[in-house]
C-alpha cells in the first residue's frame, strides 16, 4: 500500500515509465501528463496558418491571439470559429503507434467603435489539453503486475480585451498613413481541471487486491495581459494610389498570476471477477485541499513589414515556467517545468484585391519552433512545425468573410533515453464572418 501513500514521489516515476511504453497502448500524448497538459498557443485558424504570429502586424478582419492592441485595428465587427483534426504517429524504441483527434479551437468576437480609435475582443479558447492512456508490465516473483496510467481534462481561457489607438492613422494627400501607436489590455479567466488515474493490477490467483489512485486538480484564475503595436511607413509613396511598405513592432506581456487550486485524491483497493470490479477498502482520501499555483511572467516581441499584397513577420516569446511555485497541500507537479521559448516566422500574400476567387484569396505560410516547458529525463520537449494554407473570400468583394483552410506538419520529442517522438499532420478549418458594409451592426442609430 506504500504505492499510494507516497504518490508525490511515485507519480513522477510512473509517468516516466508510461512515456517509454506509449507504443504498447495509447489514446493520447504521454507528454500531456506533465505540467498543465499540452499548451495550445497558436490562436484561431487564420493566425495558426502563419506560424502563430500576430504581434507586430494585424489584420482588419481577424483577432490576433495574445495581442489586445490589435483590436483597435479592426475595420468592422468580426466573428471567428475554428476546428482542427490531427493524425499523430508515435515512435519509441519498442515500436510505433498512431492516433487521431479532432478539436474545436474556440470562438471569438471583435467589435470596433469610437470612430476607429477603439476595439474590443472577447471569446473562449482552449488553453491546454490533457489526454493520455498508457500501460506497462513489470515481472515479479509472484507474477506480472500491470500498471495503468490515464489522464484527461485541461484548461480553457475566456477573455475580454480592449485596444486603443493613441496615434490614429491620418492619411496624407498621397494616401500614406504615417505613424500609428496602439495599446491594449486583456482580462483572462483560466478554468478547468486535470485528472489522473493510476492502477496496479496484481495476479488474481495469489489473492492480492488491486489498487487505484485517482486525483483531480481543479484550477480557477483571473489573469491579465497587455500589448503594444507601433507602426510606420518604411517606404514613401511617390504618386497617389501607389503602394508602399510599412514596418511594425509589437510587444506583449502575460502578467504573473496566482491560480486558485483545489486538490482531491482517493485511493482504494478492488478486485476483478469476470471483468467486474468490486470495491474492497479505502486506503486514503483527501477532499478539496485548497491552495495556489503561482504562474510566472511571459513576454513576447515581434517585428514585421507589409504592403497591400505581402506581409512577413517574426516573433519571439518566452515564459520562465521554471519559476512556477505550487502551494497546494499534498500536491506537486509530476516533474519540474523549464523555461519555454517560441520562435515563429509568418507570411501572407494576396495577389489582387479584385478578380477571380483565387486571385482575391490570401495565402498563408509559417514556421515555428518551441522548446519547453516540459522536461523529461534531461530532454527539453522541442516542437518544430511548418504551416501552409489559404483564406478564401465567401462572397463578392463587398464582404470580408473568409473560409480558412490549411495544414500543419511537425514533430516533437525524441526517441533518446526511452522517450517518444511524435510526428503529426493537422488539418485546420476556420470561418471568419464579417457583416456586409451595408449592414450597420453595432452602430448607434441617428434621427435624421
Amino acid at each position: 500500500m506504500a504505492f499510494f501513500t507516497t504518490t508525490r514521489v511515485t507519480a513522477l516515476l510512473f509517468l516516466l515509465e508510461a512515456s517509454a511504453a506509449v507504443c504498447a497502448q495509447s489514446s493520447g500524448s504521454p507528454y500531456s501528463a506533465y505540467g498543465f497538459g499540452d499548451l495550445l498557443p497558436t490562436g484561431q485558424t487564420s493566425q495558426a496558418l502563419k506560424g502563430g504570429t500576430g504581434l507586430a502586424l494585424s489584420e482588419p478582419f481577424s483577432l490576433s491571439f495574445g495581442n489586445p492592441a490589435s483590436y483597435a485595428a479592426l475595420a468592422r465587427p468580426v466573428f471567428e470559429v475554428g476546428f482542427n483534426a490531427s493524425t499523430v504517429k508515435s515512435t519509441s524504441a519498442i515500436g510505433n503507434a498512431s492516433r487521431q483527434s479532432a478539436d474545436l479551437t474556440g470562438f471569438s468576437i471583435g467589435i470596433p467603435f469610437g470612430s476607429g480609435k477603439w476595439g474590443i475582443g472577447m471569446g473562449l479558447t482552449p488553453y491546454s489539453h490533457v489526454d493520455y492512456s498508457t500501460s506497462s508490465t513489470v515481472s515479479t516473483a509472484d507474477g506480472d503486475v500491470r500498471f495503468n496510467y490515464s489522464g484527461g481534462g485541461g484548461l480553457d481561457r475566456a477573455f475580454f480585451g480592449v485596444g486603443r489607438s493613441l496615434l490614429p492613422q491620418r492619411y496624407d494627400s498621397l494616401g500614406q498613413a504615417g505613424m500609428t501607436l496602439r495599446l491594449g489590455a486583456e482580462f483572462n479567466f483560466l478554468f478547468g481541471n486535470v485528472e489522473q488515474t493510476r492502477d496496479a493490477i496484481y495476479p488474481s490467483f495469489d489473492g492480492f487486491n488491486n489498487t487505484r489512485a485517482f486525483s483531480s486538480l481543479v484550477l480557477r484564475a483571473p489573469t491579465a495581459s497587455a500589448s503594444l503595436m507601433w507602426q510606420g511607413d518604411l517606404t514613401r509613396k511617390k504618386t497617389k494610389g501607389a503602394d508602399n511598405w510599412r514596418w511594425g513592432i509589437g510587444l506583449s506581456a502575460d502578467m504573473p498570476a496566482s491560480v486558485e487550486a483545489h486538490y482531491n485524491r482517493l485511493a482504494y483497493s478492488f478486485i476483478t471477477i469476470n471483468n467486474i470490479e468490486t470495491f474492497r477498502d479505502s486506503i486514503t482520501s483527501t477532499d478539496r485541499l485548497g491552495g495556489t499555483i503561482d504562474l510566472p511572467l511571459g513576454v513576447g516581441v515581434g517585428i514585421g513589414a507589409q504592403n497591400a499584397h505581402f506581409a512577413i513577420s517574426a516573433e519571439y516569446r518566452m515564459r520562465d515556467w521554471a519559476a512556477t511555485t505550487v502551494n497546494v497541500p499534498e500536491y506537486a507537479l509530476p516533474s519540474a517545468l523549464s523555461n519555454s521559448t517560441t520562435m515563429a516566422l509568418g507570411a501572407t500574400w494576396r495577389p489582387q484585391d479584385e478578380g477571380l476567387l483565387f486571385q482575391r484569396a490570401v495565402y498563408r505560410f509559417g514556421l515555428r519552433q518551441s522548446q519547453g516547458p516540459i522536461e523529461v529525463r534531461g530532454h527539453l520537449l522541442t516542437t518544430s512545425a511548418a504551416t501552409a494554407g489559404m483564406s478564401l473570400p465567401l462572397n463578392a468583394i463587398q464582404t470580408n468573410s473568409w473560409l480558412h483552410l490549411g495544414v500543419e506538419v511537425g514533430s516533437r520529442g525524441t526517441t533518446a533515453d526511452g522517450l517518444v517522438k511524435e510526428q503529426y499532420a493537422t488539418l485546420w478549418l476556420g470561418l471568419t464572418f464579417t457583416p456586409w458594409r451595408g449592414e450597420r451592426w453595432f452602430t448607434k442609430p441617428k434621427i435624421q
